[in-house]
Order: C-alpha cells, then structure tokens, then sequence
C-alpha cells in the first residue's frame, strides 16, 4: 500500500466542527467539483459556506452539515489519492455521511443531496435543547434521564463519546431536570450547548420520519470496509444492516465508544481524523489510550501526512 500504514481508520466529525473558511482550501484546490456543482442545483450555496460564510450563517444546521461534509470528503479523497487505503470508517452523526461514502456505499454525491435534506429537516424540526454531562458514568446519566422521563419531560442520552462524556437531548425543562438531578448527586458538571434542537432523540421524530422514506429510495451499496455505525455501535458490511442503522440515526444516540471499538476490532491501530477541529481526537484518545490519532484539516494536510510516512 504505496504512502500509507496497515490498519488505518478514517473517522469524520460531526457538527460543531464547523469553523469560517474551513474548505476554502480545498476549493481553490479544485477539490470536489461535482460536489460543488450538485450542491448549486439544490440551492445550496456551497462554495461560499465553506469559503466565507460568518460564524452564525455556518452555525445553522442546514448550512453547517452540507459544508462539513464537502469538506471532510475532500480530505478523505485527498488520503485516498495519496494511496491510503483504510481498514474501516466511522463518522461522528453527520459525520456519518462522509462515512458511507468513503466507504463506497454511497456515491459522494448522492450523499451530498440526502445531507442536504438532512439538515433542513432537521432545522424544520428544531426544538428542544442539549447539553454536555462532564465525569459522570453513562449509567448514572441514563438513570437521571430516565427518571426525568417518568415524570412526563423528554431526556435522553444522545452522544455517549468517551469514558465520563455523553451528552443529553431533550425538552429544555426535561435536559435542565436531568442537569438538576446530576448536580444534586454530586456527579458530573453539566454545560448547556449552543444547538437549534434535541438532536438524536425522539423530538427528531418527525424529520427521522421524513428522512427515512427518503433513504428508502436510494440504492446502497455493500461498503468495501466496516463502517461503525453510530446506532448500533457495530461495524456495517452489508446495505441491509447499513440502512436500518442510518435510517434509526437521527433519533437514537451516538455510540462513539461503541464505535471506535468496532473500527479496533477491525484492525484498526492508527486514526486520522478529515476535516475541521480536533474533537474526535481527543475523544478517540480516550477511549483507546494506545490509539496513534493524527488530524488532516485541508487535502493539503492529507498529502503532508501521507507524505511523512
């Protein structure tokens, strides 16, 4: 495998990665063409989101998911090109998406148009809140969710993303009770996140509905290697276990320790993280203290990499 390492994973981050100019590296590159092209068809301005967009404008969910993937999948390609061949993938929720299509499930832009729809879904059905429970075990969160639940509020573990870190999802009165319960025991420090809803829980029903009947129409292919998909915490590697899991996605929690195990058990010893931030580095470092995690930000960073092994 020319440029590249054994056991090699590629993992993409989800939103909040998001930061002003993140691709415009890669489309001065001439990275992504079709990608940009397609995105221009559905109305989308993606050239400018990933170049020049301000803060807020990229915050917002329909504008941050599109430009995220277009720019984690020019990394990826960039790897690819450099002769990185990886063992498996995973991808942090939207992230997932970039997943798929490093993974030759989908083609990139066919994913790119169910992103596209994905996120003004999502920005449809905008409600509710999330926050970010530090130190506590996943269990004790899980527990004081549940009890804010049997008394007729909405909480739910939404991201379980390393030892000590998940993230809560729900009504602002059901995630504040939650945070209550959790400060009241003693356990874990609660920090309310800046999101427009209650990603991954069941106030995502009614666009999980709509998504679902449009992923029902898309051809999938048998990914080419393991794709750890957040639903289930398990390595894909058919369409007909891939699809339920995508299609569960929007309303059931991320299980990145879960996944990163998967992509482990896969063979998977070195990381790289594609695209903006350094979140799922962390994470991953975390998780699998002996991982070798390294970051590619542009297509450049990739050939860099690459170029150093």
């Amino acid at each position: 495998m020319t440029g590249a390492r054994a056991g090699i994973a590629l993992v993409f981050p989800g939103q909040g990665a998001q930061a002003r100019g993140m691709g415009a590296a890669a489309v001065g590159a001439g990275a992504g063409v079709e990608l940009l092209s397609a995105s221009r068809r559905l109305g989308c301005d993606l050239a400018h989101l990933v170049r020049d967009a301000d803060d807020p404008t990229l915050r917002r969910t329909e504008n941050a998911q599109p430009a995220l993937f277009y720019t984690e999948w020019a990394v990826a390609e960039a790897l690819v090109r450099a002769g990185v061949r990886p063992c498996a993938v995973a991808g942090h929720s939207l992230g997932e998406w970039v997943a798929i299509a490093a993974a030759g499930a989908l083609d990139p832009v066919t994913a790119l148009e169910l992103v596209i729809e994905r996120g003004r879904l999502m920005a449809a059905a905008a409600t509710g809140t999330m926050a970010a429970v530090l130190g506590a075990p996943r269990a004790v969160v899980e527990a004081a969710c549940a009890r804010a639940t049997a008394a007729g509020h909405v909480c739910v573990v939404a991201n379980d993303n390393a030892p000590g870190q998940t993230v809560i999802s729900g009504t602002p009165t059901g995630v504040e009770r939650t945070g209550a319960d959790l400060q009241a025991l003693g356990v874990g420090r609660v920090v309310a996140l800046r999101v427009s809803g209650a990603f991954h829980s069941p106030l995502m029903a009614t666009a999980a509905r709509a998504f679902r009947e449009r992923l029902a129409t898309v051809p999938l292919q048998d990914p080419q290697v393991p794709v750890a998909a957040n639903a289930t915490g398990a390595g894909c590697t058919t369409a007909a276990t891939l699809r339920p899991a995508l299609a569960d996605q929007l309303e059931r929690p991320v299980l990145w320790v879960d996944d990163v195990h998967a992509l482990a058990a896969a063979g998977a010893a070195t990381f790289i993280e594609c695209g903006p931030g350094a979140t799922l580095a962390g994470l991953i470092r975390r998780i699998l203290p002996g991982a070798v995690v390294h970051r590619a930000a542009t297509p450049e960073d990739a050939r860099t990499l690459v170029g150093g092994w």
